[in-house]
């Protein structure tokens, strides 16, 4: 407020105020952030449109003229609010994020995180999130094809709602969302009501415990596909388009004046409530709300198209040449600010301590079966049925694998290509060593695309952590950032878009676990994996299994030692690339990255098909004899495939610096462990009472 007193010699209005509040927040204005994030990778063969656009839904060439807008949006304290709505309007949020830029959503993913669910409060949390993300989709038509579900009491108080969407566009044909001339005409469709005053704020701080729930926005998928279509139709007539989300009118006309002025009138705006005040206007998160900018001899033919649905459209101001953002109210100037004023926060660069951990010095003594039983029955590792069964995940004919099937959704794409598309994050490795986590969430994406047989194209980020000026939540900030660059530089996926999300803490001000997250796209090159499991094939791993398990699914469950999984890029591509050249040569009928839970949690979807398994713990390819490494270290440029044994000969002749090792067979026992065919573990239980039953009977209870 000095700064702006300063700078204008003046006092300001409320409106004003509130204009300065919304634009200048951490919501919109990445003011603790930008800097750091221009050291992310935004140019590359495959980019149309990078980080340099105001919005941040970015685009990638998939040949043949066409492009896919990728996108993640999130809604984490309005689903800490109000669950279902803000779960459902982070859906729509992101939907017309991608129709902004002329194209058709034709996908979603949701990563979601969430308390443990023997928190009543967790459950309900969690229930009306996925009823939220469901309704919203399926209403509209956009099909939810995969995604992530995991619990950790970090997330009690303050859930992690993620929805990413892919849309599909002709690259001459997406629209910018900001003005490159003056003497367009401003036009808004959509009613503007009380709901979502302050959203942008209000997401900028931390969670207060207070009546917030007027800050939530709620969701009209009817209405939102009314937006969808007739935005559609009429994208080829205008010249900017963006929708109304975080910030409202105010942000949306501001940035869509890229510089340039714009003079609005407040009464020309329709609205769903009578006699809403000007700061009111400016500054509601209504949905379902577009602002186009139009040459005037078209405004007509772009109206028509939205009022054919009885659905309102009106013309309520110019851009103008002169640089200030003026909004009028009752014939009086309400707002008259400088747009670089408005567009140039001050930005910030915080203090950062890399924070202290405590780590058991020697191993735990762990019976391996008990391990194992513990390990497969996590609700990180268990079947998701029961929140994608609520998902439309078939709607729209683009849909290959579904969700579950693989580690990667596939779905086809206008010009027959096949597009694989995974979210992935680990807050527990960004705990111990956030440098190592942004390499690692990018490198484990990738490998999860090569799974399916795609090569990554290029990513979306979510940075998601607690209060920026805290020390210890910077650091990690910026080492996650130096991670994530580094490898989306090696692999050549470069960031497209992305989001930072901050001050996600509880009301005592405990942040969250930092929880980086990346979306990666990638294209099948020649054939794609549908993960085919019978008796008799041979389970072979490609990798090194390294004695690095600090911030493992294990060390959560029995206490934390060892070293932290180093992320060694050149083994990940060369791992990647062999899979999918198997993929291609029909060398393999099933594959899976090793990730969360190690190898055991890799081979856990076999043995929940009804297979058992028998594994050689000797032929585990590794640097360590230590049996707990071997089945439950996390790191990285590992995989589990199931081959034909005149597969296992070329995998061995084709691995170029890789280890590869056969390590045992499908059997016909059903859910079966075998380990070097002294130990026999059935784990039937465990796949019965857990894997496949745990959510249905856990969530059916509340």
């Amino acid at each position: 407020m000095e700064l702006v007193r300063k700078t204008l010699n003046r006092e300001l209005s409320e409106e004003e105020w509130l204009t300065i509040d919304a634009l200048w927040s951490e919501h919109c204005s990445y003011k603790s952030s930008k800097f750091f994030l221009t050291s992310f990778p935004s140019s590359g063969k495959n980019v149309v449109m990078g980080i340099e656009d105001w919005q941040d839904a970015g685009a990638l060439d998939v040949g043949d003229g066409y492009a896919i807008i990728l996108k993640v949006e999130s809604h984490n304290h309005p689903s800490a609010v109000d669950p279902f709505n803000g779960s459902a309007t982070g859906v729509g949020g992101v939907i017309r994020d991608i129709i902004s830029k002329g194209a058709r959503p034709i996908a979603l993913l949701d990563m979601i995180r969430v308390g443990n669910l023997d928190n009543k409060r967790n459950k309900w949390l969690l229930k009306n999130i996925i009823a939220g993300i469901g309704f919203y989709g399926n209403s509209i038509g956009v099909p939810v094809v995969g995604g992530e579900l995991s619990f950790d009491d970090t997330y009690t108080d303050n859930p992690l709602v993620d929805v990413a969407g892919v849309g599909v566009v002709k690259k001459d044909k997406i629209v910018p969302s900001v003005i490159k001339q003056p003497g367009l005409k401003i036009v808004i469709v959509g009613l503007t009501g009380l709901d979502g005053l302050g959203g942008a704020s209000f997401a900028s701080r931390k969670l207060s415990g207070e009546d917030e729930i007027g800050a939530v926005q709620i969701a009209d998928p009817f209405a939102g596909k009314v937006v969808l279509d007739a935005t559609l139709e009429v994208s080829d007539k205008v010249e900017a388009i963006k929708d109304l989300g975080g910030g409202g009118l105010v942000v949306a006309v501001t940035e869509m004046a890229n510089g340039f002025g714009a003079i609005v009138n407040l009464d020309d705006v329709p609205l769903r409530v009578k006699d809403l005040s000007p700061a009111e206007i400016l500054i509601s998160e209504t949905q379902e709300r577009m602002l186009f900018a139009v040459k005037p001899e078209r405004v007509k033919e772009v109206c028509e198209a939205f009022e054919y649905y009885e659905y309102p459209c009106a013309v309520i101001g110019e851009f103008t040449g002169d640089k200030r953002i003026r909004f009028l109210y009752r014939g009086k100037e309400v707002v008259d600010l400088p747009s670089d004023l408005l567009l140039r926060p001050p930005r910030y660069r915080w203090d950062v301590r890399r924070s202290k951990r405590e780590v058991l010095n020697e191993r735990p003594e762990v019976d391996v079966e008990r391990a194992i039983r513990k390990v497969v029955s996590s609700p990180d590792l268990v079947d998701k049925f029961w929140a994608y069964s609520q998902f439309d995940y078939e709607v729209g004919t683009s849909t290959v694998l579904k969700p579950g099937e693989a580690d990667s959704a596939l779905i086809s794409l206008p010009n027959g290509k096949l597009l694989a598309i995974k979210g992935d994050a680990n807050p527990d490795l960004c705990v111990e060593d956030p440098y190592e986590c942004g390499k690692y969430i990018v490198a484990e994406a990738y490998r999860n695309l090569a799974t399916v047989g795609a090569k990554g194209i290029g990513l979306v980020d979510h940075l998601q952590f607690g209060d920026p000026r805290k020390p210890e939540v910077y650091y990690q900030f910026v080492e996650s950032i130096r991670g994530i660059a580094e490898a989306s530089q090696f692999f050549g996926t470069p960031v497209v878009g992305g989001k930072v999300s901050f001050y996600n803490e509880n009301k005592e001000g405990k942040p969250i676990k930092p929880t980086p997250l990346v979306v990666m796209a990638g294209i099948v090159e020649g054939k794609f994996l549908r993960p085919r499991i019978f008796e008799g094939l041979s389970i072979v791993v490609v990798g090194l299994t390294r004695n690095e398990i600090r911030g493992s699914l294990f060390t959560k469950l029995f206490g934390n030692y060892g070293e932290v999984p180093k992320t060694r890029l050149n083994e990940e591509l060369m791992a990647s690339e062999l899979i999918i050249r198997a993929i291609n040569e029909g060398k393999t009928t099933f594959v899976k990255d090793i990730s969360k839970g190690g190898l055991v949690g890799a081979l856990l979807p076999i043995i929940a098909k009804g297979f058992g398994v028998s594994i050689r713990t000797r032929a585990i390819p590794s640097d360590d004899e230590d049996i707990l490494a071997k089945l439950f270290s996390e790191s990285g440029a590992r995989f589990v495939l199931l081959a034909e044994e005149e597969s296992v000969k070329w995998l061995e002749e084709n691995a170029k610096g890789i280890y590869v090792s056969k390590i045992g067979r499908v059997t016909k026992e059903q859910k079966v462990l075998e380990l070097d065919n002294e130990k026999r573990i059935d784990l039937s239980k465990e796949i019965d009472n857990y894997y496949y039953n745990y959510l249905e009977e856990v969530m059916s209870n509340y």
